[in-house]
């Protein structure tokens, strides 16, 4: 199995998870946030939708401008838009991770701002890291959100306080 497979199915199983979490955003509450720092929980739901496919898109390239974090995150009208944007996400990933080659996992991939390298590592890193990894720190967080408004949690790994893991139904 090449890492790009590995990659893949670790995305569709976690795909499950996350789509769980973001089917539990209530539709009230979306401009609610825990602190005035924080995003607001449609804020937060419409990013963790939208990572899978624009990470995977990012990687598509050798190199990207520095993220412009100061104009802040896009704030979603409904949950049908969040639930939707997860879909397409998903599906722009689906298409382009197999893609890469092995080779092109390896290459160095970077982030630079006007000319200059703020980031390097292989692209093979950079998706386990920024698009995996963010992606789980990031539903970890709306999960707290969620408990917080009185959502009901999902299970991820294990129980959840709520319910009990899928393998464990029935």
């Amino acid at each position: 199995m090449s890492m790009v497979q590995a990659y893949l199915g670790e995305l569709e199983q976690e795909a499950k998870t996350t789509k769980k979490f973001l089917d539990r955003l209530p539709e009230d509450k979306l401009t609610w946030k825990p602190h005035e720092k924080s995003m607001t929980a449609g804020q937060l739901a419409l990013h963790i939708a939208n990572i899978p496919g624009g990470i995977a898109t990012m990687a598509s390239e050798d190199e990207v401008p520095a993220p412009d974090f100061e104009k802040g995150f896009p704030q979603p009208s409904s949950k049908a838009e969040v639930l939707d944007a997860f879909e397409t996400s998903l599906s722009t990933a689906r298409s382009i991770l197999p893609t890469f080659d092995d080779a092109k996992l390896g290459a160095t991939w970077r982030i630079v701002h006007e000319g200059s390298p703020l980031l390097e590592l292989p692209r093979g890193a950079m998706l386990r890291v920024i698009m995996l990894n963010h992606l789980y720190h990031h539903r970890g967080q709306f999960g707290v959100y969620l408990r917080l408004l009185g959502a009901k949690v999902p299970s991820a790994y294990g129980p959840s306080g709520d319910e009990a893991p899928d393998f464990m139904a029935g």
